[in-house]
């Protein structure tokens, strides 16, 4: 499973309610080991990721929630990819390809580098994401 799709399940289970970090953590803990990721750099995606709004508890814990209208799952981090490689017309490094992604996303280079390799229309050349003919 790519990088974006584990993170869409999380969403998706914060459409039934609120969760604490201390929540997500072990409700999810296989997807943070797979990812790799700390505490902190789950804490640091709930706060980037614009779908997704804080809520202050009467216990004074810190809740994460889905936004209005955020039910719905983003178009793919492939998708983009393909969309900014065709405007490209050219192979394009990983980080140069961050730093052209819409604003508000919030993506690391082994994430692109997941949906590259899951995506039948891009493939992987060292640092080099391009299309396939």
């Amino acid at each position: 499973m790519s990088t974006p799709d584990l993170l869409a399940v999380v969403r998706h289970s914060m459409k039934t309610g609120p969760a604490t970090l201390d929540q997500l953590w072990a409700d999810h803990g296989t997807r943070w080991h797979y990812l790799g990721w700390s505490r902190a750099q789950l804490s640091l995606w709930l706060a980037c990721t614009p779908s997704l709004q804080r809520r202050d508890l009467p216990s004074g814990e810190v809740a994460w929630s889905l936004k209005a209208g955020q039910g719905q799952i983003a178009p793919s981090l492939a998708d983009e990819m393909v969309a900014l490689l065709h405007k490209a017309g050219r192979p394009m490094p990983l980080a140069q390809l961050i730093s052209k992604l819409p604003a508000g996303l919030v993506v690391t280079e082994p994430m692109l580098r997941s949906a590259a390799q899951h995506d039948a229309r891009l493939e992987l050349k060292g640092p080099l994401v391009k299309l396939v003919n």
